[in-house]
């Protein structure tokens, strides 16, 4: 038997992580002028895995 989970224990699970808070409540619009949900790419996913106290991040132009 599964326990079945509140909405204040999932929204707790939510806010405690930002790849699951990104896809939830961030949307972003794609190029073709769709509102989508921010779902990290590889190398976003990385920088987050990897994140410590004192990051750089340098914008190629």
């Amino acid at each position: 038997m599964t326990k079945k989970l509140t909405k204040e224990a999932k929204l707790k699970i939510i806010m405690n992580d930002f790849k699951l808070f990104a896809k939830n409540f961030i949307k972003i619009v794609d190029n073709f002028g769709n509102t989508v949900p921010f779902i990290l790419n590889p190398e976003q996913e990385q920088f987050m895995n990897e994140m410590s106290k004192y990051n750089i991040i340098l914008k190629g132009r």
